[in-house]
Formats: C-alpha cells, sequence, structure tokens
C-alpha cells in the first residue's frame, strides 16, 4: 500500500504563517511515523505502506528538515518517508501503474475527502493507493480536498465510512486530523493482511476480493475497519482531548 501526502496545496509566502504550515504538517507526519514505530514494535510483522510526500521543492526541503529536528526526540525519522520533491501526483501515478487510463488502476486510487459523494466500502480491501491532502487549517475550508482531486486532478474522491462507527456527532463527513487519517488506513490495510492470511490457510486458496465477496466475508473485512477506526479515533483523542471533532451540525 501507498499513503500519498499532497503538499501541492502551495504554502504561505510569509515567513510566518509558512513557518506554522511547515511545523503543523511535520508534527502529524511525525506523529503518525512515532505511532507506527511503537506498534511495529508490537508485531514485527506487520508490513508497513509507503509513504509519499509530494510537493514543491523548498516545501519539502522544509518539512523534511523540521521532521529531522523532531525526531530526535522521538522514534519518527525521515528515513521512513520518500520526499519526491516536484514530481506531481498524476506523474506519480502514471509511473506506479504504467497508464492511469485502465480501469484496475482507477479503482486502486482514491483521494480522501470527506466532502466526496463516494464513501469507501466497508465490505473488502481499501484501494492500494491512498492520497492525503496536507490541509492544516485553523479553519475548515469545505470542498477543498473534492475539488482539489475531482476538478485539479481528475481523481475519484471518497470519504471514510466512519458513520458505521455509530458514534454521536461523528460521521463520514468528519474531517479527522492528518495523523489521524494515515493511522486508520495504515491499521486497516494491517487487518485485512491478517483476515485474507487466516483465509488463506482456511481454504487453501488464492486471494479474496471485493468481487468474489459473500456475507460472511464482508462481516469479516467490516471488523477490520471498525476497529481500525476506532482505534484510531482514540489516539486522537489522546492527542487533542479538547477538540476530537471538528464538524458539529
Amino acid at each position: 500500500p501507498i499513503i500519498l501526502c499532497d503538499a501541492f496545496y502551495g504554502f504561505p509566502t510569509q515567513k510566518r504563517p509558512r513557518n506554522e504550515r511547515v511545523r503543523a504538517v511535520s508534527r502529524q507526519l511525525t506523529n503518525f511515523l512515532q505511532w507506527r514505530s511503537e506498534a511495529s514494535e508490537k508485531n514485527s510483522n506487520n508490513i508497513h505502506s509507503h509513504v509519499h510526500v509530494l510537493g514543491k521543492g523548498k516545501d519539502i526541503e522544509s518539512v523534511k528538515t523540521r521532521i529531522d529536528e523532531l525526531g530526535t526526540q522521538t522514534k519518527a525519522s525521515t528515513e521512513q518517508i520518500i520526499f519526491d520533491a516536484d514530481i506531481e501526483i498524476r506523474q506519480f501515478l502514471d509511473k506506479q501503474n504504467g497508464t492511469s487510463s485502465t480501469q484496475e488502476s482507477q479503482e486502486e486510487v482514491v483521494y480522501l475527502s470527506p466532502d466526496a459523494s463516494y464513501t469507501l466500502p466497508t465490505t473488502c480491501r481499501p484501494p492500494r493507493i491512498v492520497i492525503v491532502g496536507m490541509l492544516i487549517d485553523r479553519r475548515i475550508t469545505e470542498d477543498r480536498s473534492r475539488r482539489r482531486a475531482e476538478e485539479s486532478l481528475n481523481i475519484r474522491a471518497a470519504k471514510l465510512p466512519l458513520d458505521e462507527l455509530r458514534v454521536k456527532e461523528l460521521s463520514s463527513c468528519e474531517p479527522l486530523n492528518v495523523d489521524t487519517v494515515m493511522e486508520l488506513m495504515q491499521r486497516w490495510w494491517w487487518n485485512c493482511d491478517r483476515v485474507e492470511e487466516r483465509l488463506q490457510q482456511i481454504n487453501g486458496s488464492g486471494e479474496t476480493k471485493c468481487d468474489d465477496n459473500t456475507e460472511k466475508y464482508g462481516k469479516l473485512y467490516k471488523k477490520c475497519f471498525i476497529e481500525a477506526a476506532a482505534f484510531a479515533m482514540k489516539s486522537q483523542r489522546d492527542r487533542h482531548p479538547n477538540r476530537t471533532v471538528h464538524k458539529t451540525e
């Protein structure tokens, strides 16, 4: 799996706002890396997703430097991230898939957005490539990530199926923190890996995909998401106890 961090939204040019954005993005990425390092110590069999940060060269270099600084106090390291300076999202995807015109490759990529009309299903494994916008602002700008995905990049936007948690004040339209989204996706992939490994041992056969879903498999995959989301939201509450939910009706 791959997590693409889209830092092409543009960092402020003024010194103070720019420094605030660099610190905010770096902190969110560091939170994720630190969590993943600790989780891997408990289970060394976990397969890590590849994390790529794409953006303008100057912005990427600033974020990398800041993560290195934070890494002296945490278990985070820039060695766990691939920084792709001045490589556009489409350019990266075309290189990954050879071509982005096939139906299969399109279904393997989503841009996460709480404003998307499409919701990721819980009854199968999530897409292989997930794009997360590095939008870390004090005020929420609605529809910004969806427009970036569908209008600027022509990539399918999708929201996380948070409604499945059935938690009051938390819906699939909730704009989660970047570190929470990344943790949720990593946990979701890990959970699916374990379920599919068990299914292969039981069935003695190959892959389990959405196409060959049965009600039984669907429930197993749904549990993968629910557990991943529940633990990721717990991490968000621990990090931000005064503002677990950003969007209220």
